[in-house]
C-alpha cells in the first residue's frame, strides 16, 4: 500500500505538458504553402489552456530531407519547379514553450511532372573508313526536352523549364542482350560520344558482332531517361537496326549473282553458237542470314544468235553470298526454252559453278548504314 501511494503523488508531480492544439496545412498552389498551428498547456493542477508558445518554427524538408525552409512565418515558399514528379514533401511545425517543446508533421507531394522530348541518336557516327572497318563506338545525339507540371487543381499541363543535362542520360543496349547497358551521359541539346570511354563498351560492341554474324543485323537501343522522379523515367526510345550490308548493297549483290548464274545457264541452254542477247529480271529475293545465302527467283529472257528465236524460264537461285554453293532450279518456260531444257538438262536442278560477286564480300560491313558524317 506504501509503494502505491508514492506512485500516486509521483504521478501528480510530473512535470506541465505542453502540446500542439490544431495543425492546418493550407496548399492553394504548387509554389507556396500557409501553416497554421496553435498550442495549449496543462499543469498537473489545471486543465489545458491555449497558449503562445516562445518561439514557434516551421521547417520543410524534401525527399532527400534537404531543408526548403526554416523560419517562424507560416506563409512559405516552395521551390516546387525544381523538385521531382510527385516529390514527397515533409512539413514539421516545433513550438517551445518554456522549457517545454512540441512538434507535429504532415506529408506533401509536389506537383506531377513530366518530360517531353524531341530525341534522335545516329550511331555509328564515323570518319571516313574502309568498308568493313565500323568500330561501333562513335555517335550523336540530337535533343530537345520540356520539362511540365499539372496545374494546380487542374488536368492541363503548363511548361515550367529546360531539364538540365545532369537530370538526362541515355542507356544503349543491344536488343537481344538488354542486361549489358552502357550509360551515356547528356551534356547539351547536341551531344558526341565515344562508347569506349563508358564501362561495358567491350561487352556492349561483342553483342553488335555476334548479332550480325548471327543474324545479319543487330537491333541497338538507345533509351532516354530523365530524373524527374526518384527513380530516372523512360522518356523516349531510339531504335537502330545495324546491318553487315545494306539493303542497297544487298540488292546490288544479288543482281551481279544472278547475272553470273544466268550467264551459266546460258552456255547449257542457249544455241549452240551462243545467244545474241539476254536479259534477267528478278522477280523476288531474300537473305538467309543463319546461312548467309541467297534465295531469288528469276526470269532469263535470251534470243539465240543469228537473228534467232527468244525463249525464256524462270527458277530460283540458291547461292551463297561468296558465290559458293550454288544452284537453280527449273520453274517454267516458253516452249522453246522448256524444249532445250529438257534435251540438254533433263533434270530440275543443277548444280553451279562457284563465281564471286564484284561487291564486297560477307565478311564486311557497310560503313554507311546508319550513320551520318558531321562537319
Amino acid at each position: 500500500m506504501f509503494v502505491g501511494v508514492v506512485m500516486v503523488v509521483s504521478a501528480c508531480s510530473s512535470q506541465p505538458d505542453f502540446a500542439i492544439d490544431s495543425f492546418e496545412v493550407e496548399q492553394s498552389g504548387w509554389d507556396s504553402l500557409l501553416v497554421q498551428a496553435t498550442f495549449k498547456h496543462q499543469s498537473s493542477l489545471s486543465s489545458a489552456t491555449s497558449v503562445a508558445p516562445d518561439v514557434i518554427v516551421y521547417t520543410v524538408f524534401d525527399a532527400r530531407f534537404d531543408t526548403l525552409y526554416v523560419g517562424d512565418d507560416g506563409h512559405i515558399a516552395i521551390p516546387d519547379k525544381r523538385l521531382l514528379d510527385r516529390e514527397r514533401l515533409l512539413i514539421e511545425v516545433c513550438g517551445f514553450y518554456q522549457s517545454s517543446s512540441a512538434c507535429e508533421q504532415r506529408v506533401l507531394s509536389a506537383s506531377p511532372k513530366k518530360v517531353m522530348a524531341e530525341y534522335e541518336v545516329f550511331f555509328p557516327v564515323e570518319d571516313q573508313v574502309p568498308v568493313g572497318s565500323q568500330s561501333y563506338e562513335k555517335g550523336e545525339v540530337e535533343l530537345a526536352t520540356t520539362l511540365y507540371r499539372q496545374v494546380f487543381d487542374s488536368a492541363e499541363w503548363e511548361e515550367i523549364r529546360q531539364p538540365s543535362g545532369k537530370e538526362l542520360s541515355i542507356l544503349a543496349y543491344v536488343e537481344d542482350a538488354p542486361e549489358d547497358r552502357l550509360r551515356i551521359p547528356i551534356s547539351r541539346s547536341r551531344t558526341s560520344f565515344v562508347l569506349s570511354r563508358y564501362d561495358g563498351n567491350r561487352d556492349f560492341r561483342y553483342h553488335i558482332q555476334s548479332s550480325l554474324m548471327d543474324a545479319d543485323s543487330a537491333v541497338v537501343m538507345f533509351d532516354l531517361y530523365a530524373l524527374s522522379s526518384t527513380t530516372p523515367v523512360l522518356v523516349a526510345q531510339q531504335r537502330i537496326v545495324l546491318r553487315s550490308k545494306s539493303t542497297e548493297e544487298r540488292s546490288s549483290e544479288v543482281r551481279e549473282l544472278v547475272e553470273q548464274a544466268a550467264a551459266q545457264i546460258l552456255e547449257r541452254v542457249a544455241s549452240r553458237f551462243g545467244s545474241r542477247r539476254a536479259y534477267v529480271f528478278i522477280n523476288e529475293w531474300s537473305f538467309e542470314a543463319i546461312d548467309k545465302a541467297y534465295k531469288t527467283e528469276f526470269e532469263l529472257h535470251w534470243q539465240d544468235a543469228f537473228q534467232g528465236e527468244w525463249a525464256d524460264m524462270s527458277g530460283q537461285l540458291y547461292v551463297k553470298s561468296d558465290g559458293s554453293d550454288g544452284s537453280f532450279r527449273f520453274l517454267r518456260g516458253s516452249e522453246r526454252a522448256e524444249s532445250r531444257w529438257d534435251d540438254r538438262i533433263g533434270v530440275s536442278t543443277i548444280e553451279l559453278e562457284a563465281f564471286y560477286p564484284k561487291t564486297t564480300p560477307e565478311s564486311e560491313e557497310s560503313s554507311r548504314r546508319n550513320s551520318r558524317r558531321r562537319n
